[in-house]
């Protein structure tokens, strides 16, 4: 009976963890950054995109890209932060743009800019949630898009999302 006992937990634990996805992670060290990532998500070449250094997905419907753009000494990382604000309000009103939170972090030891948000009004548009932190090391801008589709899906996603920020480190 102990025996049946243990290896009914053991087996349970174990299976949780291969269905979380915590028991491995992948590393990615390229562009002058790493982090690390889910041992199930890809990592690809964003070549259609202005500053893109590497997008990472989990599938068409939960991905990752890492931007970064040429910091100028006239612009602070906060102007360049509020200015993406008040663009992404107008520019994404006919998508029914909702600021969900904007709050502070830290990202690989310094101040990091978070917004969460949501776009999509109705079934004829895709309905999304996006995490986008911005932060500024070594005179640069950095960006991290957060992406998931349905925005239902977000609160099991933020998690993997975590994982990249939380490790990411400029070399």
């Amino acid at each position: 009976m102990k025996k049946s006992y243990f290896l009914i937990v053991t087996i349970t634990l174990l299976s949780i963890v291969l269905i979380s996805g915590c028991l491995t992670s992948k590393h990615y060290e390229e562009n002058g950054i790493s982090f690390n990532y889910p041992s199930n998500w890809k990592t690809g070449v964003i070549n259609d995109l202005p500053g893109a250094l590497v997008g990472i997905s989990e599938s068409s419907q939960v991905d990752v890209k890492i931007f970064r753009y040429n910091k100028t000494n006239d612009t602070s990382l906060r102007e360049v932060y509020i200015n993406s604000l008040t663009n992404k309000s107008i520019t994404l009103d006919e998508y029914c743009y909702k600021q969900i939170s904007n709050t502070t972090l830290t990202v690989d030891g310094v101040l990091a800019y978070e917004l969460i948000y949501q776009i999509g009004c109705n079934d004829t548009q895709t309905r999304q949630k996006i995490r986008e932190v911005w932060f500024e090391k070594n005179g640069y801008i950095y960006r991290i898009t957060c992406t998931v589709i349905p925005p239902e899906d977000f609160p099991t996603k933020n998690r993997s999302f975590n994982e990249i920020i939380n490790s990411f480190h400029v070399n």
